[in-house]
């Protein structure tokens, strides 16, 4: 027996020296021990192969072939734009995840296993990988990938290309969000209209006076908008100076203020704003603010990613309006003259993080006031038709299933009701169909590497209907090229009808973005950024002519336009901080609106008196490859006049001694507010060698690894540990880990092992867990050896990503092991399942900052092997509700209870906190002791005791019994970071928080607890060989409760809590009692 258990503890011993590991408590059942998180659903199987180019990896699946390609191109293409401008080539291949389409993302592992202290974000960049999907869309997706691709490289640089680096700098380097996002979106993105929206509505409307107390999406935009300043006003040159300068200096004011000359970085926030200011009061002279009759708030900026879909009914009385709502879709309707809003459905958005894309439903009316709802799904899409919908009980008329697209980009509904026209995404690939409502069925318009994007039917056909593409001609199913997609967008027409050669160039790229938005047989509105500014432009299809129809000072986001009565246009904007719906009644979008030409700070004055007479789409089959006349004669425009005595600096040429003289400083800042030389150009490659496709073999990676010292009240002192291992993808998981006991005489003798692994690349999710306990108890006769094994094989099924069931089979034995005693050794094995429904829709956002609702109901039942009277059962619940008040203020509370029956009910020991660091005050009170050893003492449920906690100002065991209720309340106040928005950079600081706190619980053997008949009212005197026994009954309160004030924080890279507590025990107020704990939440 001591050679097995030599072979175990050696066992342990290499697991010690492999892992540096994370946190797990064995044996007993603890709250830390509850296992929540969300699921992954897999709808279905990916078989992966890999490309590879000289700097990147790019993972790919089924149907993914030409998308991965093009991918890989892509990258390639941008590499040395962005090293360029960082300064900085990472050494390790960067490996790229894709996805055909946003619902598939929803199905990746990767991230499962991560670092408390990490996010999932985090995790992929510091090992150097990134997921991304296809959204049907190749301008935006490629500039999606650049912006992760440079986000990473400079992750990379600043703070190192592994997890450790990563852990280490993440202590000594704290940057504020609009740093690292706002550099990744400048590179991606540069200028754009998207950020001169936003300018214009943050320095009107939003007084900023520190960027680093922003986050999220407002962080991103003005992170991008600081860049830009730096390279319009300093060069881009500075910008790799800056970040070499962070990384050793580590700190962002000091390194821009030093490198730009700048006194202080109040003044450099001066002079951005001062930058931007003087660009909207220029704008303000020739653009006009809109002049809603109504407005709908949709949310925050954060929903800008998922955006909000609206339309307005051809009678301009109704507006239907899609939009994210908390982490569901809602699609309502809106009567203009009543003022009614009714809600018509709801759903859970696709996506298990906004930040990632998701999907809701789109929205298009008949001339009939029916409403067309066509709902995204994993595995199918759902079209409903709504009728009677100014009436309090509209109803679905029509339900259809729509299979074989991955992704709806756009969506246009006939005026007769009869067909949609989508730009979808199919294998990685988008393209236009027509879809019958009637019966769900397609027809392809186009198949070919394109994109085809917001489809509109021309006047009242269900057939005709006009396009936004990249393509370079007008020829239909021509494969081609990465070489050929364009960066911009023409308005191509098509005649509805399957396998048509061509489809009619209308427009050629007007600016970046030309969009239709409606068309009626004679004109044709559409949008255009050809002027700065997001705007709606007419096209004649009679006179080939473009007017300019909208002055917008705020571009247009998702516009719809109605000619019909007195007109109105409805669209999407940004006002003070808040996107909302709004709709603009009288609108008619006939007339002209000239306005000056507005980009990238630029102003300068133009018309469209030229384009409008000239048919623009002849010279496109010509010069497939370029702008159009029309585009090029409104950039000839764009020259500033200049006057006497000025300088043409677009065209100027240097003198030969000149650029001798200033060539050693062109990366310094001039007297004058401009480099004197622009950085060069990088040359596009043209050829990019990609190998494969390879086979994906799914080799093991460590990933997952912590360590941390614990205190156990049955085991003391110890240190606990754990290494989580896994492919690429996370479809495998391997887990290994322990505790070892580090005091006294259990020293080395006191351990737990378990070892885990999960498979989670099928819908169902299967797992297989073995856990081993060691427990060794000093005695004066020899030593006591309590040991537990268990076997146990998890099939879990997850419903949604919030909500799973999971069955579990287990063979457990218990053993005590006497070598004193005549019977040196006692077992019992048990055959038995675990079933559990969890339910967690919480999101992390902070260290012990959780907001959300987690839940498990859990059933387990044990059939005694050897004796049916070792047999029990028990059922829990435990529940956490985290509410956010205000800001970071989090209202935690916690309901938890469990009741346990059979032949051998086993007990819960109530009172005192868990991780209680010199937890040896143990009550004496309770009827049950699972604290308790001795030489004729069988103590071996003690491996099956669910210890309920937390109950302050109690000792240990205070209460005991099979049956317990307790709840748990916790205001927490993060008082740092709630007064002091700004970035802390001392750990200590920023993971500071303060508790106020009530628990109150009762735990009892028998009937209810306020019953005579239980542990808590009845009490037998004598027995057990006195000449006596007698049974007292008290009545007294059954419950217990504490009160208290804590505070939690960061400590030498451990979390800990102090709290100080006061208990009452049936009306009487105890003395407080200190506890000094270690871990997370309750």
């Amino acid at each position: 027996m001591s050679h097995y258990s030599g072979r175990f503890r050696h066992i342990f011993l290499l697991v010690f020296v492999l892992a540096a590991a994370a946190p797990q408590v064995f044996g007993q059942l603890y709250p830390s021990r509850e296992k929540f998180g969300k699921n992954r659903i897999q709808y279905r199987n990916f078989k992966w192969r890999i490309f590879q180019t000289s700097n990147f990896e790019v993972y790919f699946y089924q149907n993914g072939d030409n998308l991965a390609r093009l991918t890989a191109q892509f990258a390639e293409t941008e590499f040395d734009r962005v090293t360029d401008i960082l300064g900085y080539t990472p050494y390790n291949r960067i490996k790229i995840f894709l996805y055909n389409s946003p619902e598939e993302l929803e199905q990746s592992n990767i991230g499962i296993a991560t670092f408390d202290e990490m996010s999932e974000m985090d995790i992929d960049l510091a090992q150097s990988r990134l997921e991304v999907a296809f959204t049907g869309d190749q301008i935006s997706f490629r500039k999606e990938l650049v912006n992760q691709i440079a986000r990473l490289f400079v992750y990379d640089m600043l703070y190192g290309g592994n997890l450790k680096d990563a852990l280490q700098s993440s202590i000594l380097l704290t940057l504020p969000d609009w740093f690292m996002s706002g550099i990744a979106r400048y590179v991606a993105d540069g200028w754009s209209p998207e950020l001169n929206n936003y300018m214009q509505d943050l320095i009107q409307h939003r007084n900023v006076r520190r960027p680093s107390l922003f986050e999220g999406e407002d962080a991103a935009l003005i992170g991008q908008s600081i860049w830009n300043y730096i390279a319009e006003e300093y060069g881009k040159d500075n910008i790799s100076n800056i970040l070499n300068l962070t990384r050793i200096i580590r700190t962002e004011q000091t390194s821009i203020t030093s490198t730009l000359g700048v006194p202080s970085f109040s003044r450099f926030l001066s002079n951005w704003r001062n930058y931007y200011s003087e660009i909207i009061n220029t704008a303000k002279s020739s653009y006009k603010a809109a002049s809603p009759s109504w407005s709908y708030k949709i949310g925050n900026l954060e929903k800008m990613k998922l955006g909000a879909r609206v339309d307005i009914s051809y009678d301009n009385k109704m507006l239907a309006i899609s939009e994210p709502h908390k982490r569901n879709y809602r699609v309502s309707t809106y009567n203009l003259e009543t003022g009614r809003k009714m809600v018509i459905r709801q759903g859970n958005i696709l996506s298990n993080h906004i930040s990632k894309g998701g999907s809701i439903p789109h929205v298009g009316w008949t001339k009939d006031n029916m409403l067309v709802v066509l709902v995204p799904g994993h595995d199918r899409h759902q079209i409903f038709v709504y009728e009677k919908l100014d009436t309090k009980k509209p109803r679905i008329t029509r339900r259809t299933s729509l299979r074989n697209l991955d992704h709806i980009v756009n969506m246009d509904v006939s005026k007769d009701g009869t067909t949609l026209a989508v730009s979808a995404d199919k294998g990685g690939q988008n393209d236009l169909y027509l879809i019958n409502i009637n019966r769900g069925s397609t027809i392809p318009l186009t198949n070919d590497l394109y994109d085809d994007l917001s489809p509109r039917f021309v006047g009242n056909s269900n057939r005709k209907l006009v396009f936004a593409s990249n393509r370079p001609t007008d020829t239909l199913r021509v494969r081609g090229d990465f070489k050929t997609i364009r960066n911009s967008l023409g308005i191509f027409e098509h005649s509805g009808v399957p396998r048509s050669p061509q489809a009619p160039k209308l427009l050629d790229s007007l600016g970046t973005y030309n969009l239709p938005v409606y068309a009626t047989e004679t004109d044709l509105y559409f949008l255009s950024d050809l002027k700065g500014i997001s705007n709606l432009f007419r096209y004649s299809f009679n006179s080939k002519s473009i007017t300019q129809s909208s002055n917008f000072i705020h571009g247009l986001k998702n516009p719809v336009v109605r000619t019909t009565g007195n007109g109105g246009l409805a669209f999407l904007q940004l006002n003070k901080g808040e996107l909302r719906v709004v709709y603009q009644g009288g609108f008619q979008p006939g007339g002209t609106a000239e306005t000056p030409v507005f980009r990238k700070g630029i102003s300068g004055v133009t018309t469209l008196s030229n384009t409008a007479s000239r048919d623009v789409s002849e010279p496109a089959a010509e010069k497939p490859d370029t702008l159009g006349k029309a585009a090029e004669e409104v950039a000839e425009a764009t020259g500033l006049e200049l006057r006497p005595g000025e300088v043409d600096t677009d065209n100027y040429i240097f003198d030969e001694d000149v650029i001798q003289s200033i060539g050693g400083v062109s990366g310094r800042r001039m007297t004058g507010g401009r480099v004197p030389l622009a950085a060069p150009r990088m040359r596009t490659r043209e050829n990019i060698n990609v190998n494969g496709p390879f086979n994906y073999k799914g080799l093991f990676i460590a990933n997952d690894s912590k360590s941390e010292w614990a205190w156990d009240p049955v085991r003391r002192f110890g240190y606990r540990q754990s290494v989580s291992m896994n492919d690429l993808l996370e479809n495998n998981v391997l887990k290994a880990g322990g505790f070892l006991a580090m005091n006294g005489t259990s020293f080395f003798k006191t351990y737990d092992l378990f070892l885990e692994y999960n498979l989670n690349k099928y819908r169902i999710d299967y797992g297989a867990r073995y856990d081993r306990s060691n427990l060794y108890i000093a005695m004066p006769g020899g030593p006591h050896k309590y040991r537990y094994n268990q076997v146990l094989l998890t099939a879990s099924y997850p419903f949604t990503r919030t909500s799973r069931f999971s069955l579990s089979p287990a063979y457990t034995s218990t053993y005590l092991i006497r070598t004193s005693m005549a019977t040196p050794i006692k077992s019992s094995h048990y055959l038995g399942f675990k079933s559990e429904l969890v339910f967690d829709n919480s999101v992390v956002n902070g260290m012990n900052m959780t907001e959300g609702t987690k839940m498990k109901i859990r059933y387990e039942n044990h059939l005694g092997v050897s004796r049916i009277s070792d047999s029990f059962y028990r059922v829990s619940l435990d529940f956490r509700r985290y509410q956010k008040l205000h800001r970071d203020l989090i209202l935690a509370i916690r309901i938890a209870g469990s009741h346990s029956g059979g032949r051998a009910p086993k007990n819960s020991s109530m009172g005192g906190m868990e991780n209680w660091i010199s937890s040896t005050a143990v009550s004496n009170e309770a009827t049950y002791n699972p604290f308790e050893f001795g030489e004729n003492v069988d103590n071996r449920d003690i491996f099956f005791t669910e210890f309920a906690t937390n109950l302050r100002g109690f000792r240990l065991n205070r209460l005991s019994g099979v049956t317990y209720m307790l709840s748990n309340v916790e205001l927490r106040i993060p008082l740092v970071k709630y007064l002091y928005r700004g970035p802390i950079t001392s750990n200590f600081l920023r993971n500071l928080q303060f508790a106020g706190f009530t628990d109150i619980g009762t735990a009892w053997t028998g009937k209810g607890p306020f019953s005579q008949e239980n542990s808590l009212n009845t009490e037998i005197i004598g027995g057990n060989g006195l000449p006596f026994r007698a049974t007292v009954v008290n009545f007294r309160n059954p419950y217990i409760w504490g009160y208290g004030l804590g505070v939690r924080t960061m400590i030498f890279g451990i979390y800990g809590k102090l709290d100080y507590a006061w208990g009452v025990d049936n009306s009487v107020v105890k003395k407080p009692i200190p506890y000094l704990t270690l871990g997370y939440d309750f």
